[in-house]
């Protein structure tokens, strides 16, 4: 019995030496010092710094060069041809009012000397009539009859004289026109494009002696989409638009040569076949004689053209590879943090896009990630080559 306390209070006092050292070692155990969260990780991000400004639209198309004027000339009066000037033939240039061939004007001579002849005549009865019709008046009045007859007055034989002068004035006016008309000329710069007539043949009136053009405007057909004449606010519908600057452009050579003109007109509605609108450009002085090294140019020639809309505004130009999903955009937040943001797309091109939308110094990232993860940080680092930071 005695052994068996023993025994107990031996364990007795082995568990209370144990409670008491793991009391010890908790007391005398350093406590952990509180840590500071780690920050979040950014990722970098390739961005530009939005300028908007005041641009306008260019949108790109292609035609044939075709004169604005083509006309045949056709012989007023008959005759022979007694002369053509050298720029009578195909491609031969020609100055308004100059001669391009001359038919015999002696008939016409001869008929405008006889006309002339005839009103001297006319006049020249005219004035018998009126000396008589005055000696009419003296003699009525001296028989102090207050009513006159007027044919005693010789009125009818007075106003009969008269009718005659005009008509060989007009006699004498048609004999002078018939024979200015034997000079065939035209009232504007161009070019030949094919004769129909030569030296020595006789020509009827009526008849077509070449067919020629006018080198002062030539004209375009453009095709446009709709969007197209929606970004250049052109309505197909209207008689009248505000002419648009256009730059059209010819490769020869190795060369690039262009031309200024503006768009001034469109077709009313669209093709059927190709659902397209069409707008009428014109370039003037397209022959430049005094440029001898710029090439002419010529109908039939295909030229690119680029159209001009007038400016849009508060709009900004990015690199085309900052579009996402067609019509967004990703922008980094005042704590970089992605947006996302849609803008109206006006003009997408292989380098460029400009669209309507964005604030003035948004940050836009120029190569938006496959995988979007919203929510992350990102830092942004701008290309010297394209853009400051703000």
């Amino acid at each position: 019995m005695n052994t068996r306390r023993k025994n107990l209070a031996r364990a007795g006092l082995i568990l209370l030496a144990g409670i008491g050292l793991s009391a010890l070692i908790i007391v005398a155990k350093p406590k952990p010092e509180p840590k500071p969260p780690e920050p979040e990780k950014e990722h970098p991000a390739q961005v530009v710094a939005v300028k908007l400004v005041d641009t306008g639209i260019g949108v790109h198309s292609q035609g044939t060069v075709n004169p604005k004027i083509a006309i045949d000339v056709t012989a007023q009066v008959s005759g022979q041809v007694i002369e053509v000037a050298p720029a009578f033939a195909v491609g031969g240039a020609f100055k308004p009012g100059q001669m391009l061939i001359q038919i015999d004007p002696r008939d016409y001579q001869i008929a405008a000397a006889r006309a002339a002849s005839a009103l001297e005549d006319a006049r020249r009865q005219l004035a018998i009539e009126k000396g008589q019709a005055r000696q009419a008046k003296r003699e009525w009045r001296d028989l102090g009859d207050p009513e006159a007859n007027a044919l005693f007055l010789r009125e009818p034989q007075l106003a009969a004289a008269e009718a005659a002068v005009k008509a060989a004035e007009a006699a004498v006016a048609q004999a002078q026109l018939d024979l200015e008309r034997t000079t065939v000329s035209l009232p504007f710069e161009g070019r030949v494009a094919r004769t129909d007539v030569n030296l020595g043949q006789f020509v009827p009136s009526g008849k077509v002696v070449a067919r020629v053009f006018s080198s002062d405007v030539m004209e375009v057909r453009l095709p446009l989409t709709a969007q197209e004449m929606y970004l250049l606010n052109i309505k197909a519908d209207s008689d009248q638009i505000q002419p648009l600057d256009l730059v059209l452009s010819l490769a020869v050579g190795g060369r690039t040569y262009q031309w200024q003109g503006q768009v001034v007109r469109t077709e009313p509605g669209a093709d059927e076949n190709t659902r397209l609108f069409h707008v009428i450009a014109e370039v003037r002085n397209a022959y430049r004689f005094d440029d001898r090294e710029h090439p002419p140019l010529v109908p039939g020639t295909f030229v690119e053209a680029t159209i001009t809309s007038n400016p849009y505004q508060d709009v900004a130009v990015l690199p085309r590879n900052a579009l996402y999903q067609q019509d967004k955009v990703m922008v980094l937040d005042k704590d970089h943090h992605l947006q996302m943001v849609t803008v109206e797309v006006l003009q997408s091109t292989e380098e460029k896009l400009v669209v309507k939308g964005l604030q003035d110094g948004d940050l836009v990232l120029v190569e938006p990630p496959s995988f979007v993860e919203m929510g992350v940080r990102y830092r942004p680092v701008f290309d010297d080559n394209r853009d400051e930071r703000p």
